[in-house]
C-alpha cells in the first residue's frame, strides 16, 4: 500500500459523480427485502449451497476536497439456507494504516431478516458490537456478527471506505465460495487518474460499460466504469490448486500514470530498478543484510572449519538453521531488526532468510534475497513490479558455477530444496545490476516401497519391506516422525496398509537429510488356517491408489502438484509348491500427451518367484484445464489396474 505524496495546487470541492447518483440504483435498496428472498429455501442450481450472495454491489467514488481520497461504498445481501452457512454471518473489513494516512471504515449498517410466522422479524446491528482488531504493523479490520441469525434468515450489510491511498485501488471480487446472484461493480474515475484494469477468473462479465459522464470543468473528464457478473458459480476448493485466490473472478486496479493540474506527468507504475534500489535501502530489508557484527564471531568459526566456498555455503545454512526456529510467520521485511532476531533464536522467514543471505555475503559468497509469493498468497504478476504481491523471501546463491535457492525455516529441508509453500512459479532476485526473475524449481517427490513376501497354502503371508522416500516424500515424513514420536507414526503405518500387520518399523537416515529416508518393517497377514484351492492375492498389498483424486467431469482451474512426482512399487512374492497362477493383471503402458507422464504396470513370473511393479511418473508440476480429460483418464487407468486381484489356483495335476 502506498501513501497519497500527491498535494493539488488549488481546491476542488467537488466530488465526482453525478448529483444524486445512488450506488444501488440498479440493485438491492437498503432495507427493502423482497417476500422471495424470505422464503428461498434452497438455490436449484447449486443445492449443496450452504449460502447465497443475492447481491454484491460496490461504488467507488474519488474525492479531491482535502487531499485525494478514494470513497468506496459497499452493499451486500446474503441468503442463509443451512446451519453451515452461519459462518457468513461474520464480518471482517480489513483496513491499512501507514503513518499519518489510513483507511476508514465507516457508516457500518446491518440488519438480519427472518420471516416467523409469515411475519417478518428485524434485528439490526448494534454499534457496540462492532470491534477494531489490529492483525499486523499496517492491517487493522473492523469486525461485527450479525444478530439472530436463522436457517432462511437474510442478512444485509452497508458501509463505506474511505482511503488517502489512491494508488491501490481495492479489488473487487466478483466471486466467493458461495454462489452468487448479482455482482456489480461502478467506479467514477477522474481522467488525472490512469488506471490499468486487470480481469481475472473463468466466468464472464455479464456487462462491461464505460462512460463520459462530465464534470463541470473544461480541464477534467469524469469516466464511469460498470462491471457486473450474474450467477456466478461457488469458488470450490480443488485438490492440485494453488490457492483460490489464483483462480477467483475479480477486477483489479493498476494506476498507470498521474496527470494532475499544474504538474507533469507522472508515471506510477515503476521499474523493477527502482523497485531493487528501494528495498535495498530498506530498513527492514537491505539495510539489514550489511549489518553483520552480532555474528560474526560464530561465522568466523564456520569459515575457520571449511575451506572451500561450496563447503562454506552448506555450513552457514546449516548453521543458520539450526540456529534460528521459524515462527510460521510469512514475511519479505525483517520484523526488527536481524540482531534482535538472532539473539532471540526465532523470527519470521524474513527474518531467517535474510540473516543467511547476510552471512553468505560476509562470508564473499555471491548471495542476494530472492521475493516470493507463496502458493497461498496467489502468483505474483509478472507484467508490473508490484511488492505487495509478495510476501515471502528466500535466498539465492552462487558458487563453483552453480545456482542454489534456500530456504533456512524448516531443520529438515536438504540443501537446495524449497519447501512446497514457496513453490509457485517465480521469484525475484534482487540485486543491484542483477535483478531479474528465477524459476523455483521444485524437487522430485519419491517413494519407492519394496516388498518381499513368502506364501503359504493356508494363505499366511509373512516378508519383509523397505520404504525409500526422496525429496518433498521424505520431508514429509521425517517432519511427522518427529511430530508423532516413532510409535505413533508406526501405528499410522499399520493402518494405511489395511488388513496387513507391520513390525516395529527400522528407520534409516532420520537426521542425514540429503539422503534419502528408509523405513524398514516386517510385513504378515494371516490366512484362513486350511489348504486353499484357491488364493486372492492384492498384488500390491494395500500400497496401490484406490481413489481418483479428480472427480469433477470437467475442470476450469489448472492442477498444479507443485512438484514431479516418481512413486515405484514392487512386490516380490515366493508362492506354495503346486500352484500356478490363474488370473493376473495385464501389464500396461499409459502414457499422458507432452511427455506430462507414465504409468507402467507389470506381472512377471519365474518358476515360483512372482513379480509386480507398478510405477507412476507425473514428469511435470502443473497441467492446464485442456489437458484435464487426459489427466483424469490416467489416474483413471492406475485406479483399475490397481483394484485388480491375482489369483492362483491349486494345480489339478498336485
Amino acid at each position: 500500500m502506498r501513501a497519497n505524496t500527491f498535494t493539488l495546487p488549488f481546491i476542488l470541492t467537488l466530488f465526482f459523480g453525478l448529483a444524486g447518483y445512488s450506488a444501488f440504483a440498479q440493485g438491492a435498496k437498503f432495507g427493502k427485502v423482497d417476500d422471495h428472498e424470505l422464503k428461498m429455501n434452497q438455490y436449484a442450481q447449486d443445492t449443496s449451497a450452504e449460502a447465497v450472495v443475492l447481491s454484491d454491489i460496490g461504488f467507488t467514488k474519488f474525492s479531491l476536497n482535502h487531499g485525494i481520497q478514494v470513497i468506496t461504498d459497499r452493499h451486500i445481501r446474503i441468503k442463509i439456507l443451512k446451519k453451515s452457512g452461519y459462518d457468513w454471518a461474520n464480518f471482517e473489513v480489513p483496513f491499512y494504516v501507514q503513518g499519518g494516512d489510513r483507511e476508514r471504515v465507516t457508516s457500518i449498517k446491518g440488519v438480519t431478516y427472518t420471516l416467523e410466522n409469515g411475519q417478518v422479524q428485524k434485528h439490526k446491528l448494534e454499534a457496540k458490537n462492532v470491534f477494531e482488531e489490529q492483525h499486523s504493523e499496517n492491517w487493522y479490520s473492523k469486525k461485527f456478527t450479525m444478530p439472530n441469525v436463522k436457517v432462511g434468515s437474510v442478512i444485509e450489510v452497508s458501509y463505506t471506505i474511505s482511503s488517502d491511498f489512491f494508488y491501490n485501488m481495492r479489488e473487487w471480487e466478483f466471486q466467493t465460495t458461495i454462489p452468487t446472484l448479482w455482482s456489480e461493480y461502478s467506479a467514477e474515475i477522474p481522467s488525472y487518474f490512469d488506471y490499468k484494469f486487470l480481469m481475472q477468473g473463468y466466468h464472464p462479465l455479464h456487462t462491461n460499460n464505460k462512460n463520459n459522464k462530465g464534470s463541470g470543468t473544461p480541464e477534467l473528464t469524469n469516466y464511469a466504469y460498470t462491471w457486473t457478473m450474474k450467477n456466478v458459480p461457488a469458488l470450490k476448493e480443488e485438490r492440485y490448486i494453488t490457492t483460490l485466490k489464483d483462480y477467483q473472478s475479480k477486477i483489479e486496479f493498476e494506476l498507470q500514470r498521474v496527470n494532475l493540474p499544474n504538474q507533469a506527468p507522472k508515471i506510477m507504475t515503476g521499474n523493477w530498478e527502482d523497485v531493487v534500489m528501494n528495498l535495498l535501502a530498506n530498513d527492514r530489508f537491505g539495510m539489514q543484510i550489511i549489518k553483520s557484527g552480532f555474528y560474526k564471531r560464530d561465522l568466523t568459526n564456520i569459515l575457520a572449519q571449511h575451506k572451500t566456498p561450496e563447503q562454506q555455503v552448506r555450513a552457514i545454512y546449516e548453521f543458520v538453521k539450526g540456529k534460528m526456529t521459524w515462527n510460521e510467520q510469512n514475511s519479505y521485511l525483517a520484523r526488527t531488526s536481524l540482531s534482535d532476531a538472532y539473539s532471540k533464536g526465532t523470527g519470521n522467514a524474513a527474518d531467517i532468510n535474510l540473516l543467511l543471505v547476510a552471512m553468505l555475503k560476509e562470508a564473499g559468497i555471491d548471495a542476494a534475497p530472492v521475493l516470493v509469493s507463496t502458493r497461498a498468497n496467489g502468483r505474483p504478476p509478472q507484467g508490473s513490479p508490484l511488492v505487495n504481491k509478495f510476501n515471502y523471501v528466500i535466498a539465492r546463491v552462487f558458487v563453483d558455477n552453480k545456482e542454489y535457492l534456500l530456504d533456512a525455516t524448516d531443520p529438515f529441508l536438504p540443501f537446495g530444496m524449497l519447501p512446497v509453500r514457496a513453490l509457485n512459479g517465480n521469484g525475484y532476485i534482487v540485486k543491484k545490476n542483477e535483478h531479474r526473475w528465477v524459476d523455483l524449481k521444485p524437487v522430485v517427490y519419491s517413494k519407492f516401497i519394496n516388498t518381499d513376501v513368502t506364501i503359504s497354502e493356508n494363505g499366511d503371508m509373512s516378508g519383509q519391506a523397505v520404504e525409500s522416500a526422496g525429496g518433498h516424500y521424505a520431508l514429509t515424513l521425517r517432519k511427522s516422525l518427529k511430530e508423532q514420536g516413532e510409535e505413533k507414526f508406526a501405528e499410522n503405518m499399520s493402518r494405511e496398509v489395511g488388513n496387513y500387520k507391520l513390525g516395529k518399523p527400522v528407520f534409516e537416515n532420520k537426521e542425514k537429510i540429503g539422503d534419502p529416508l528408509h523405513i524398514k518393517y516386517n510385513i504378515s497377514a494371516s490366512g484362513n488356517g486350511q489348504q486353499n484351492s484357491i488364493i486372492y492375492l492384492n498384488p500390491l498389498m494395500g500400497h496401490g491408489d484406490t481413489e481418483n483424486p479428480f472427480k469433477l467431469t470437467e475442470r476450469l482451474y489448472p492442477v498444479d502438484f507443485a512438484t514431479p512426482i516418481d512413486e515405484t512399487i514392487i512386490t516380490k512374492y515366493i508362492i506354495p509348491a503346486g500352484y500356478v497362477i490363474d488370473e493376473a493383471p495385464k501389464s500396461v503402458n499409459v502414457l499422458l500427451p507432452e511427455n506430462g507422464g507414465k504409468f507402467m504396470y507389470m506381472v512377471q513370473q519365474n518358476g515360483n518367484e512372482l513379480q509386480v511393479m507398478s510405477r507412476v511418473n507425473i514428469n511435470k508440476p502443473v497441467f492446464y484445464a485442456e489437458e484435464y480429460v487426459y489427466l483424469k483418464e490416467f489416474y483413471n487407468q492406475i485406479v483399475a489396474k490397481h483394484a485388480e486381484q491375482i489369483v492362483l489356483k491349486k494345480s489339478s495335476s498336485n
